[in-house]
């Protein structure tokens, strides 16, 4: 952040060239002017005394800020957070300290730090350029402490490929968006391949469907509405997943596909080999049927009657047998068939998955990452691409589909011993509060350092924003000259 005395300093800079500008051209001039060094001791004389008036109104505005009641602890925020649980658990610790917290939004919990009203803001977000300038206008320095991460990440199957690896957040939203005409990963451009592009997600009711709707596809009260009219909305991150990758049993039976071809192939030879052996059978007892009554007709000798009836009895037996043993094969190739049936419907389904794509909280996909295909996201300004999700990434910040839970304060505030003490407790639980919540917990390193600040074992690292650019003269009328958009 460009305090406001490098402000001053640069243009009293800026004046001291012009006059010594000035100062060379009218050497040649026969007119007398005045010294260049008195025009630049004079910029600097008004300088000091504009930071003096300016230094006395900052102080006379912090000694205006309302005082906080002894014993208490002020917070403001959003609902959601780790903040509520650990509310209630440090005011049921014993502690004489009395912790109390209200839901009045981001925006509302800034604007009331910076006018002393509250000790802490619970957020997902940095203090916006505005909400510094206005506590600095007050004389508060602002100190940002890290309790939690969270983020979603986009996946796909494991081991499958649809060309491309890496997605833009304006990607993911044109993916997700109500209205989005995407129906294949070709039309996303950068060499992704023709198949079909399916979406899901969790339903409503999941944390992770609030945080993918503000955070991706710019919605304050996500809903349905916001979601493309295709999206598959599970009740559970297990029916997202197997949305994606397909069921375990499903990989089975594909994998038995070629296997249980072969066995039904074989049998359905063995059918076939078999029907000329009934056909001869049928064959052999109408011929000893006939033989039996044209002995009958011809009064053979009865030796020769029993010998054609014996003919005829076991002609009758051998056709059962091999109408028996046709029946038998019968039920096996229908057996076959069928479990051959399944395996061919279950590569179907497995082959009709690829492509198909969801979304969850990191600490969902941790469990099941050798399963998922997590897609590497560009920061929306390009700054970064192709970030990876990954602890490191989503703790600093970088990975742009993260949210970092936050503790803002300001040094007043630390100085009381009952935000300290709250602070303390705080961090002593963090680790702990984010793996109960399903979120990434901040390195114990980082907690550490965190927790040297809250005990003055340390300075605390004050908040600063980078400076805005400085915008020349020359660059403002220009400006001025563009036509209205």
């Amino acid at each position: 952040m460009t305090t406001q005395r490098t402000y001053r300093a640069r243009t009293a800079i800026t004046a001291g060239l012009a006059a010594l500008t000035l100062f060379g051209l009218s050497a040649c001039s026969e007119e007398p002017t005045q010294d260049a060094t008195d025009i630049v001791a004079d910029a600097q004389a008004q300088d000091y005394r504009a930071d003096q008036a300016e230094s006395q109104r900052v102080r006379e505005a912090y000694r205006q800020l309302p005082q906080p009641a002894s014993g208490t602890v002020q917070i403001s925020g959003n609902r959601g957070s780790l903040t509520p649980d650990e509310v209630f658990a440090f005011n049921q610790s014993g502690s004489d300290t009395d912790v109390s917290m209200t839901y009045d939004g981001e925006d509302a919990a800034f604007a009331a730090l910076c006018s002393g009203e509250v000790d802490i803001v619970d957020s997902s977000r940095e203090v916006t350029r505005a909400e510094f300038e206005a506590c600095r206008r007050v004389g508060l320095d602002l100190i940002q402490f890290q309790v939690a991460s969270d983020a979603i990440v986009v996946a796909a199957k494991n081991e499958s490929d649809v060309g491309g690896d890496c997605l833009s957040t304006d990607q993911v939203r044109e993916i997700y968006r109500a209205g989005s005409p995407v129906t294949s990963w070709s039309q996303l451009g950068n060499g992704f391949d023709e198949v079909p592009l399916k979406v899901g997600g969790p339903n409503r009711e999941n944390n992770a469907f609030s945080f993918f709707g503000q955070y991706v596809l710019g919605a304050p009260q996500p809903s349905m509405t916001n979601l493309r009219s295709d999206y598959r909305a599970f009740d559970t991150d297990q029916g997202s997943r197997l949305f994606v990758v397909g069921r375990d049993r499903d990989e089975l039976l594909a994998l038995q596909l070629r296997e249980r071809a072969r066995k039904r192939d074989l049998v359905k030879q063995q059918l076939a080999d078999w029907y000329p052996v009934v056909n001869d059978a049928k064959e052999e007892v109408q011929v000893a049927r006939e033989e039996v009554a044209k002995g009958q007709r011809d009064q053979r000798p009865l030796a020769t009657q029993q010998a054609d009836q014996a003919r005829l009895q076991r002609a009758i037996e051998a056709l059962e047998e091999a109408q028996r043993r046709m029946r038998v094969l019968e039920a096996r190739k229908r057996e076959l068939t069928a479990v051959w049936e399944k395996s061919l419907n279950a590569r179907k389904r497995i082959q009709s998955s690829r492509g198909n794509v969801a979304y969850f909280r990191f600490s969902y996909y941790e469990l099941f990452e050798e399963q998922l295909r997590p897609f590497e996201v560009t920061t929306p300004e390009g700054e970064r691409n192709c970030i990876f999700p990954s602890q490191q990434t989503i703790t600093s910040g970088e990975y742009p589909l993260a949210r970092r839970m936050l503790l803002t304060t300001t040094q007043r505030s630390l100085e009381r011993s009952e935000v300290s003490e709250f602070l303390l407790h705080y961090l002593n639980h963090a680790e702990d509060d984010a793996t109960r919540a399903r979120l990434v917990s901040v390195p114990e390193a980082d907690i550490a350092v965190q927790k040297a600040w809250v005990r003055g074992d340390s300075d605390p690292v004050l908040v600063e924003l980078d400076p805005e650019p400085i915008v020349t003269t020359d660059e403002q009328q220009s400006t001025s000259l563009q036509p209205a958009r």
